[in-house]
């Protein structure tokens, strides 16, 4: 029987590619644009609430500002009153006597006109306030208007008069209330501030001001606030009943109770809640003034989210004409692109197995042909690049190996022995073994167990080997200092970089010097490159071998005019780049200065080979 998984293949590896474009396609398109509806309808909603939030407090602030100062607008009308009255010389005059029943007002015209005047101009000034009455201490009224005088008996035995006559000439704010004397109009609420007048020399009880403030004109204080149109704000005290509201019926109600407990917490709120619907509001609460009142709103929250559900609504409608599109567009781009996806295959398991020579035949001019055609050049690209390669491990391999033979010449090893056999027979064999000892530190460092890299504290080793022999051979015609700072030792550099130029400067600048010499080795960094130079005060470079090996760098020449800085150069821009390698600055007869620049590198450097 055969095998229903030929070779252990994944099921979805041995699909057709239409089935694959399907798997992969549809799931692209449909999961994006349903993820798209719910992120855009959550991040919208939560924008939007969060907005109005921010409009709800802020807006909350405003409203309670501008109460605030309703409030005390009536406290400044009475103080006002009070100051007023206490000029008026008639009234401190005023003999007490009995109020007969029913009379109400004063038979003294000029006393009665006089401070009705100045209850009348305090409320042009004060126009928060809606009305304002005066009791004399012979119980006649004073009053903004005429409908006040209802009600009067009942309001001479009230509490709220007993409660007046019996403060000290403080204000004393009653709590919002319908009643049935002393108001324009018993159906309407009011709120009312009573203050005892007294003579503010004497303190003899002038009389007694009640002023008015409608509830309409604290209500008038609110507007709608947010993207919709919201319940209406409220003012609740600390019993939880509705002392203002926007929708009249509620005025003088109790909150629910399921709310009550957050509104009267004492704090500031703007959190989501359930109303007694069950439905989820968006709610606010915010305490101010002295009555420890707190003006409360709501909004619906499916009015606040309506428009984020539509527009996510809509993407799902979007999402389900993509989705046929996207089967559609499915087939025909698997049968568009199968057959030459599947010819460019064919082509590159050529390339798998190693074969670079042949190019692809490109007869189409789409992306696949553009593909073929990329394709091809980067076979091309890719064979010169190996071919490059070869070249420079193979260069990189010849100056290496031509430095090291260099560096192993017969004349400089038999010289040295000579000078060590030379300590020997005059009996300096402290001093041959040193030079000994400089000559095999010279060679370990030159052969550096094959390493092509080493740090710069193996490189100045060598040079210290290099130059102790040569300045035991030549005691008497140089000196040499090395100053390399600690910090730049732990650096990579390619080996044998230094030795070659302090060979030059001894045999071409300082051996044909007429004189002593000196020669310097000093290494610094500046942005990220590391500089070695290699200083004598030799006969220096004549201007024309200086020219001829300028010209030999630029093109591309090695080796004609001194083959140990050339070689250097060619191997540090083997390594590192063209823009690194070798700078010589040389003036005839006063020295020469050669400056190594390659980029501050720490550690093994073969990834640069």
């Amino acid at each position: 029987m055969k095998s229903t998984n030929p070779g252990g293949t994944p099921w979805f590896k041995r699909q057709r590619i239409l089935n694959k474009i399907l798997f992969i396609y549809v799931p692209l398109v449909f999961i994006p644009l349903l993820l798209l509806s719910y992120f855009s309808y959550t991040v919208n909603t939560d924008a939007v609430i969060k907005k109005t939030k921010k409009n709800m407090l802020d807006e909350s602030r405003l409203i309670t500002t501008r109460i605030d100062t309703i409030m005390s607008n009536a406290e400044s009308f009475s103080n006002m009153i009070m100051l007023d009255l206490n000029k008026e010389e008639l009234l401190k005059t005023l003999e007490k006597q009995p109020r007969q029943d029913g009379e109400w007002q004063t038979s003294d015209y000029v006393l009665r006109s006089q401070v009705e005047n100045k209850l009348d101009f305090a409320r042009l000034i004060f126009q928060d306030v809606e009305s304002a009455i005066f009791m004399d201490k012979n119980g006649h009224l004073y009053v903004t208007d005429p409908d006040l005088l209802q009600g009067s008996a009942e309001g001479v035995k009230s509490d709220m008069l007993k409660t007046v006559a019996g403060s000290n000439g403080i204000l004393n704010w009653f709590p919002m209330q319908r009643r049935a004397y002393w108001t324009k109009d018993a159906d309407k609420p009011v709120l009312t501030v009573g203050k005892k007048i007294m003579d503010t020399e004497t303190l003899e009880t002038l009389g007694y001001l009640l002023v008015n403030i409608s509830e309409k004109a604290l209500s008038s204080v609110y507007r709608p606030v947010g993207p919709v149109q919201s319940s209406g704000y409220s003012i609740v005290d600390n019993e939880g009943t509705i002392v203002s509201s926007a929708d009249e019926a509620r005025v003088l109600q109790p909150m629910g109770e399921e709310k009550k407990a957050d509104i009267l917490s004492g704090k500031m709120l703007a959190e989501e809640a359930v109303d007694g619907d069950g439905d989820k509001i968006l709610l606010t609460s915010m305490p101010f003034g002295k009555q420890n009142w707190r003006l409360v709103n709501e909004i619906p929250l499916k009015e606040l989210t309506k428009e984020s559900w539509q527009v996510s609504k809509i993407i799902l409608v979007v999402s389900g004409v993509c989705l046929l599109l996207a089967l559609i567009g499915a087939i025909v781009l698997s049968r568009a692109i199968a057959v030459p996806i599947m010819s460019l295959a064919r082509y590159v398991s050529r390339i798998r197995d190693e074969n670079l020579d042949r190019p692809i035949e490109v007869t189409r001019g789409d992306e696949i042909g553009i593909l073929g055609s990329g394709l091809n050049m980067m076979l091309g690209r890719v064979n010169d690049l190996l071919s490059r390669v070869k070249e420079e491990q193979k260069a990189k391999r010849e100056y290496e190996l031509a430095l090291l033979q260099d560096q192993i010449k017969p004349h400089f090893f038999y010289n040295t022995l000579d000078l060590i056999y030379v300590n020997c027979m005059t009996g300096e064999n402290e001093e041959a073994g040193r030079t000994t000892k400089a000559l095999a530190d010279f060679y370990r460092a030159a052969l550096s167990n094959g390493e092509e890299i080493i740090s710069i504290r193996e490189e100045v080793r060598n040079i210290e080997s290099y130059l102790y022999i040569q300045n035991a051979r030549y005691a008497d015609q140089f000196d040499y200092q090395i100053h390399i700072p600690n910090e730049l030792l732990g650096y990579a550099i390619p080996k044998l970089t230094l030795q070659p130029l302090v060979e030059n400067a001894i045999y071409h600048g300082i051996k044909e010097k007429q004189g002593f010499g000196h020669i310097a080795v000093e290494g610094s960094k500046q942005d990220g490159i590391l500089l070695l130079r290699v200083s004598d005060d030799g006969v220096g470079f004549p201007e024309a071998k200086l020219a001829d090996w300028n010209d030999e760098r630029a093109a591309g020449q090695t080796g004609k005019i001194s083959f140990g800085l050339s070689s250097v150069d060619e191997r540090i821009k083997l390594y590192y780049g063209e823009r690194y390698g070798v700078r010589v600055h040389s003036e005839s007869g006063v020295g020469t200065t050669i400056t190594v620049e390659i980029p501050l590198k720490t550690g093994d450097l073969s990834d640069h080979v």
